[in-house]
């Protein structure tokens, strides 16, 4: 009898175990999204495609504390964060992350107010967001300036410098709040080509062979700080968006 009860019972688990095993195979891995990013919305927002992933039924986006969902294969991320991830769902099954780096590149630089040729006058950004300090009247720092500094009687103002083909610096603007809180450069219009800047406050410049005023998917944009002015040696902080037309800055 209770050879039985044994058999009847072992029977029974495998039944059940077998039921799990079903479940499990119709909860296969889902694959990774292969994601691609552009600016959209005149800058202010990112837009995410990606191809669609066999057996999923949504796609759940993530950016900084928000979440989103959607059932399309695209998707418009309205606020700014340093990373984007796109996953594929079914069910309570999830595929890894794709992940798109919004994070700016942060730098530090020195340069003189005084439009000498024997040391660096102004600054420039490379394609990985990296400054560079660099001296307006000497080839070949000159191709690399984006914006140089000169001392007025209202104090140092960073001046555009449009010396080059190579050059991007198109306008510099005050930025509200601190830098650390200046997450969004502003839309282009208004910004100067040159402006008087104070220590301490932070400001927003664009980067453009476009000299027109007008936002295209080829600008890009960075913050600087003011750390400091010393004379004629100013210390800037600076954190540039490498995402082409994207105007979001967060660190």
């Amino acid at each position: 009898m209770k050879r039985t009860m044994v058999g009847a019972l072992m029977v029974a688990l495998a039944i059940i175990g077998t039921g799990c095993d079903n479940s499990s195979n119709n909860n296969s891995t889902l694959e990774k999204p292969f994601v691609t990013s552009s600016a959209s919305a005149v800058g202010a927002s990112l837009h995410l495609t990606w191809n669609a992933v066999t057996g999923a039924e949504s796609y759940e986006i993530k950016a900084g504390d928000s979440t989103y969902t959607t059932t399309a294969d695209s998707f418009d991320v309205p606020v700014p964060a340093t990373t984007v991830e796109v996953r594929a769902v079914k069910g309570s099954n999830k595929s890894d992350p794709a992940t798109v780096s919004c994070k700016v590149a942060e730098s530090s630089v020195e340069f003189y107010a005084d439009l000498s040729a024997t040391h660096a006058d102004g600054f420039g950004f490379g394609e990985n967001g990296d400054v560079t300090a660099c001296t307006l009247n000497v080839y070949p720092g000159q191709q690399n300036m984006d914006f140089y500094a000169d001392s007025t009687a209202d104090g140092v103002r960073l001046v555009r410098a449009i010396v080059a083909q190579s050059a991007m610096g198109n306008g510099v603007k005050a930025a509200t709040g601190s830098y650390d809180g200046a997450v969004m450069a502003d839309p282009v219009e208004n910004y100067s080509s040159a402006l008087v800047v104070m220590v301490d406050s932070t400001y927003y410049v664009r980067l453009s062979a476009d000299t027109s005023n007008t936002w295209t998917t080829g600008d890009n944009f960075a913050k600087v700080k003011v750390d400091s002015i010393v004379g004629n040696k100013i210390s800037l902080t600076t954190a540039y968006q490498k995402i082409a037309g994207l105007r979001w800055l967060v660190k």
